[in-house]
């Protein structure tokens, strides 16, 4: 009798172990540990694939447009003042500002670079906003107005 008890629980242990290592590969194949991407149209798997197989890790890439904005992903190192801001100048932008936002524990959750375009007196130009968001694993997304080049393609 003390027997067949002790084979019925290692039989419920093995499929309980089974059944948590299953639930454990499903978690992480489907991405449901990565969080949601600020761009709508994308999920976190779609933008995971997309960096990983497309991406380089110095340059920013297109990969949607949504509500007049065109959105970007890069990944690895980067250089704002290589990638975008000199680009920028030379299109006539010119620096002003940034304005970082945090949660309230203190992560960052995305930068705003602020430019000017034709500022002279009595004219108050042409402003640019461009939003940095920073997301997992090193990766970045960068919206934009769709309307504006920052890289020579």
């Amino acid at each position: 009798m003390q027997k067949k008890i002790k084979i019925i629980e290692d039989r419920k242990a093995f499929i309980l172990a089974i059944g948590i290592l299953i639930f454990i590969w499903i978690f992480f194949s489907n991405y449901w540990h990565y969080p949601s991407p600020p761009i709508d149209s994308l999920t976190a798997k779609e933008v995971i694939r997309i960096v990983e197989e497309e991406g380089s890790e110095r340059e920013f890439m297109k990969i949607a447009t949504e509500n007049d904005f065109d959105w970007y992903v890069s990944k690895g190192a980067f250089y704002f003042g290589n990638n975008i801001s000199n680009s920028l100048s030379d299109r006539g932008w010119h620096y002003q500002k940034s304005i970082p936002y945090y949660k309230s524990n203190g992560k960052l959750i995305r930068i705003e670079e602020i430019f000017t375009k034709n500022q002279f007196a009595g004219n108050l130009g042409t402003t640019l906003k461009l939003e940095l968001y920073s997301w997992e694993e090193g990766i970045l997304f960068l919206k934009i107005p769709k309307d504006i080049e920052f890289k020579n393609d």
